[in-house]
């Protein structure tokens, strides 16, 4: 019988890693369902969602921990939510820099019981204005019923110069 499991790993980006982990996880007749990457100053992070038959996890696990010495994993059940019709909206957040916007904007989105997929923000120095410049690309899934235009409008409360497009 087949478990479906949800790895996480991270450590130092390696050249190839990825196409490694993928073997290793075939070699023991699991397969990735999913997989989201992230690599940030020589360092990466992958979740996957593995299926692999329950008599060989612990093996896979095994051989992972053994092969992989630098890296760290962890282990978690996939925990499967019933089917609602759900969309993904994707949203670029731009503003002026300040202490706890990054804080402000998650819990607005918490706020609103939307569940955050992705959030990749930046933050860099605009020549032509003088500040630091606030940068964030999200993706957001929601009800079909939910107007994106709606909620751009509430994350535009963060501050006076929030600027949100709709993507």
């Amino acid at each position: 019988m087949a478990k479906n499991i949800i790895t996480t790993v991270y450590g130092p980006d390696i050249p190839g890693i990825i196409k490694e982990l993928a073997e290793c996880t075939r070699e023991w007749g699991g397969e990735w369902l999913a997989c989201k990457v992230i690599k940030l100053d020589g360092q990466f992070a992958a979740i996957m969602s593995v299926v692999v038959e329950m008599q060989n996890e612990e093996k896979l696990q095994s051989q992972l921990h053994k092969k992989f010495r630098d890296l760290t994993f962890i282990y978690s059940p996939a925990q499967f939510e019933a089917a609602k019709k759900v969309k993904t909206i994707n949203l670029l957040v731009d503003c002026i820099d300040r202490p706890g916007l990054t804080a402000d904007l998650t819990n607005i989105i918490a706020n609103l019981g939307i569940t955050m997929e992705n959030m990749d923000c930046k933050r860099f120095e605009m020549d032509g204005i003088g500040e630091t410049v606030f940068s964030a690309k999200l993706a957001l899934s929601v009800d079909q019923t939910v107007d994106s235009e709606t909620i751009a409008g509430e994350i535009e409360t963060l501050s006076e110069d929030a600027r949100v497009q709709v993507q």
